[in-house]
């Protein structure tokens, strides 16, 4: 178990506990509250305890991960100075483990290995790296980090000793975007991951020329994993292909739902393995189906399901908004993420 804690004396710090929770409630994380006052945040990552006295508020992070601190602590440190006027990142000390600034535990440098293109839609980039078995385990995403100036030398985030991650600015900026690792073989140190093919996109761009032996950093896993849910309805573009292809692989073998894929050209379509139950439904993208087939959906009458979105902004707002004010799901019934916007 690793844990790190953090005090910070502030005035009535009791009285504002609780409002502090609620907002951060609005990150869709459920906050439980103990009989003496304090509350618990779970995370995929870990636990965050917050307790208070009158005159100074108590925060740990707990996990079980080797990242897990850096993670939580920077969430931490983006939502203490977003969220209190004055507060300083300076102001921010912690105790515990891995306090030292230096590298993020959840960044690693990668090399390309190959370049595959699977149809006129996509492309497939094949990462090796070392100590790759937590991306089989921590969640299916990662963070590509390339720089947005091109053949610029790459500066890395570091972690600051106030829990932040802090990424470089300026000209140094990286092109920073998360991707799904659609295959990981720890035992060769390589990951898969699929690009959609487009022009104008800085990713996509460099997917397209990208040299065997180029040097990538990669900063994950996160966001989302397998679901075990005995009945789901999933649905996306082209972006969300590789990430749903996995789930749909990992699913137990008597899983039932219903999947909606949306695809610019019938040609896009690709094989994947499923459960027999589960019925895929393929879109056109000229026909704007998408959202409409999810929410005409009629979910079964228990609570044993979950229903997964992701693609263009605009249809993620459509679709979360559905899953909280009509449909009355809860934080852990679903996943919706918008994975691009029309305007970039």
């Amino acid at each position: 178990m690793f844990q790190s804690s953090l005090s910070l004396p502030i005035r009535d710090a009791d009285q504002h506990l609780e409002a502090q929770v609620r907002h951060i409630e609005q990150h869709e994380l459920k906050a439980e509250k103990h009989s003496d006052n304090s509350f618990s945040i779970k995370s995929e990552y870990g636990v965050l305890r917050l307790s208070a006295t009158e005159e100074q508020m108590n925060l740990i992070v707990e996990t079980e991960r080797d990242d897990g601190l850096d993670i939580m602590r920077d969430f931490v440190a983006d939502y203490l100075t977003g969220h209190m006027p004055g507060l300083k990142l300076s102001d921010l000390i912690w105790s515990g483990q891995n306090l030292d600034e230096g590298s993020p535990a959840n960044f690693r440098k990668m090399t390309v290995v190959k370049r595959v293109i699977l149809n006129e839609g996509m492309l497939r980039i094949t990462l090796a790296g070392d100590d790759l078995a937590i991306f089989n385990e921590g969640g299916l995403h990662f963070r590509l980090l390339l720089p947005k100036l091109p053949n610029r030398k790459p500066v890395w985030p570091i972690r600051l000793k106030s829990g932040k991650v802090q990424f470089p600015e300026g000209e140094d900026e990286l092109h920073n975007r998360v991707y799904t690792a659609r295959y990981v073989r720890p035992e060769q140190g390589e990951l898969d991951f699929d690009v959609v093919r487009h022009k104008g996109g800085i990713a996509a761009d460099w997917a397209e020329s990208v040299p065997e032996g180029a040097t990538i950093g990669v900063m994950g896993p996160g966001g989302g994993g397998y679901i075990n849910q005995s009945w789901l309805l999933m649905g996306g573009d082209e972006t969300a292909l590789p990430a749903i292809s996995r789930i749909l692989e990992n699913c137990s073998s008597d899983t039932q739902g219903k999947v909606y894929l949306s695809t610019r050209k019938p040609d896009y379509q690709t094989v994947f393995a499923k459960p027999a139950g589960v019925d895929v439904c393929w879109l056109s993208e000229r026909d704007r189906q998408l959202t409409a087939s999810m929410i005409e959906v009629n979910l079964p009458q228990h609570d044993d399901l979950y229903v997964w979105f992701a693609g263009e902004q605009t249809d993620a707002r459509e679709i979360r908004k559905t899953l909280k004010t009509e449909w009355k799901l809860k934080a852990h019934q679903y996943y919706c993420a918008a994975y691009w916007t029309k305007d970039n």
